[in-house]
């Protein structure tokens, strides 16, 4: 599949019946060139970067070569989470480039048809066209199911939950878990934990466009987090 010398990525950027999707930096949609666990008909491959604080240019793309590397930890994070009913794609190829002390990686997920982030969804184009208040309620849910799942993300924000249409209404996604957790069975997930950060990263987002989510928006994100809304999901 790929040849001698190439990286993952760059076979994907080099597909002529590739895409590259917008919003996610350098992350390519590739037609699926095996089968995977839920068959379905595209792949998302992209490169890891550092991101927060470690974003640095000296760093950049590179990873020390201690413990686990980035893409093991997703495959089995991913593994943890849907074996738990956690909605998230399956992860179909990884790949490690060593040199030296670091290494660099690069993922392959099955890619959700029709997916946007959430970001995306409330001040980009809204292809899914679908009302604020709705696509937050939808995430909330998500947010309980993981606490209630045992599954920690460290970096839940706004542009790593996706959000896909179906034949019975919404679904909401998580995606990047490199940076996921599963607690063993009965070891409770703090819950001001992941919803915080999703609200900090939406309020960094408002800042950013200057465009304020309404009170209703805020609401219906609460009660997706409460265990009322999450049993109406």
């Amino acid at each position: 599949m790929i040849e001698s010398g190439a990286t993952l990525h760059r076979w994907a950027a080099g597909r002529s019946s590739g895409t590259s999707l917008a919003g996610r930096g350098e992350v390519f949609s590739v037609p699926a060139p095996a089968p995977g666990p839920d068959q379905r008909e595209r792949w998302v491959v992209r490169h890891y970067y550092r991101g927060g604080a470690l974003a640095s240019p000296l760093l950049g793309d590179r990873y020390l070569a201690v413990g686990r590397p980035r893409p093991l930890r997703e495959l089995l994070a991913a593994h943890f989470a849907r074996a738990r009913g956690v909605p998230t794609p399956a992860v179909v190829a990884g790949a490690v480039y060593g040199a030296g002390v670091w290494y660099r990686a690069d993922l392959a997920t099955e890619q959700i048809p029709d997916a946007t982030d959430l970001a995306e969804v409330l001040w980009g184009s809204n292809t899914l066209e679908v009302p604020a208040e709705v696509a937050l309620f939808t995430v909330g849910a998500l947010v309980r199911r993981l606490e209630r799942a045992g599954i920690l993300h460290a970096d839940l924000n706004a542009k790593n939950l996706l959000v896909a249409g179906t034949g019975t209404g919404l679904c909401a996604h998580l995606i990047d878990l490199d940076r996921c957790c599963a607690r063993d069975p009965g070891v409770p997930v703090p819950t001001f934990s992941m919803r915080h950060r999703l609200e900090r990263s939406l309020r960094k987002f408002e800042d950013r466009t200057g465009r304020k989510l309404t009170r209703d928006a805020w609401s219906a994100l609460r009660s997706g987090f409460s265990e009322k809304g999450a049993s109406r999901k």
